[in-house]
């Protein structure tokens, strides 16, 4: 599933551990990145002889071509690629492999014509204080979203728009001190978007040919202390934003955007590992309507549940049952709040899966795999690389 928002955190953003856990084997490891392999050796894991892209990754033109599979039911199927290029900072030991910069591009078409492409890269700069993300995008999005009536009804009303974009973001995060969890930062976003009705409008004054422009800083707050940025498994992870887009910066409207995310990973064994998302989100008057807030969950359409506020819980189980193979337990749940002049309303939805992770590339601590997930009105397909909540 991919949509919009999905490409736009954007417009909305170790240490050593048992190998049997998935994480990085002994730091000491990093020093094998100097053995020179060729051919099909590039390819496998001198320890376990077993398929493994850490040597691969880790040279410059070394990249993983990560598919995509769309099955949202708003955009059709579709299918798409992105390339991944891993730098490790090899000055860090394995702190430099367990968090590397990273840089990526791709692009992705559905049947009912989205199509788009995107560039971002995320890299840490004075030994590890300074983290910095610049990416940007440009394309053609159709949605359906929910909630845009002046009736209760509405949050069932499908509102199907073609969304002409582009997007830039730039991003800078300091550590409050050396090797601290703790950092703030500044994230900037413009966008422009031009949402186009593909049918006769349903309600009045629903927006159509026009341009809206956003223009938005973000204050950020930060705690990681995730042992392994892709597959972790220990640690929390926590954010705090909010975006203000004001018009004397160039945005169409002004209106203030607040997310709250706060991850959590918990070794209960060696082999199993407890993950859990919470997320909250709310947006002011006078944000637009593809920015409003909308329950993310697998196996959830995207933009199915949005409101001017939300919240969402997801949690994940891996079992790592084998050296290198895991199988995934997934169950979520999120409400979404609608206020208007005339009514207020909520909407609830619940969703459950399943899934399967190999450990792709030890020494980064990259697992991947595919996720089945379902709820009440849709199932979807995802290919997972990294953890499903990845932040770089």
């Amino acid at each position: 599933m991919i949509s919009l928002a999905s490409l736009a955190p954007a417009i909305g953003h170790a240490e050593d551990v048992a190998e049997t856990s998935g994480g990085l084997g002994p730091a000491s490891e990093a020093a094998d990145s100097g053995e020179k392999r060729a051919g099909r050796a590039r390819f496998h894991d001198p320890e376990d002889g077993r398929l493994d892209l850490s040597y691969f990754l880790e040279n410059p033109r070394g990249f993983l071509p990560i598919p995509i599979v769309i099955t949202e039911p708003a955009v059709g199927y579709g299918a798409g690629v992105i390339a991944m290029f891993l730098r490790p900072r090899e000055e860090a030991g394995g702190e430099g492999w367990a968090r590397p910069n990273i840089a990526a591009v791709g692009a992705l078409a559905t049947e009912n014509g989205t199509r788009a492409a995107f560039a971002g890269d995320s890299s840490r700069w004075l030994e590890g204080r300074l983290k910095t993300l610049v990416g940007g995008g440009a394309g053609r999005v159709n949605l359906d979203f929910y909630g845009l009536g002046p009736a209760s009804a509405s949050l069932d009303q499908p509102v199907r728009y073609s969304l002409d974009f582009s997007l830039a973001l730039v991003q800078g995060n300091w550590q409050v001190k050396p090797k601290s969890p703790w950092a703030i930062g500044l994230r900037y976003v413009y966008a422009q978007v031009q949402p186009k009705l593909r049918d006769a409008p349903i309600f009045p004054g629903l927006a159509d040919h026009i341009d809206v422009k956003v223009s938005a800083p973000a204050g950020i707050l930060e705690f990681d202390s995730r042992d392994n940025l892709f597959t972790p498994t220990r640690g929390i992870y926590a954010e705090s934003s909010i975006l203000v887009s004001r018009e004397n910066l160039g945005a169409s409207d002004d209106f203030e955007r607040f997310q709250q995310v706060l991850m959590g990973w918990y070794p209960i064994t060696d082999a199993v590992t407890l993950g859990l998302r919470g997320d909250y989100q709310w947006s002011s008057e006078g944000t637009p309507f593809f920015l409003r807030p909308y329950i993310k969950l697998r196996g959830v359409s995207a933009m199915r549940y949005q409101g001017d506020e939300m919240a969402s819980v997801e949690a994940e189980a891996r079992w790592q049952f084998r050296p290198r193979w895991s199988a995934v337990a997934i169950a979520g749940g999120g409400t979404a709040r609608t206020s208007r002049d005339s009514f207020s309303d909520r909407k609830n939805v619940s969703s459950g899966g399943f899934g399967f992770r190999y450990e792709l590339a030890r020494k980064f601590g990259l697992h991947a795999g595919l996720d089945v997930a379902f709820s009440s009105e849709t199932t979807a397909v995802y290919i997972q690389v990294g953890n499903a909540w990845f932040r770089p």
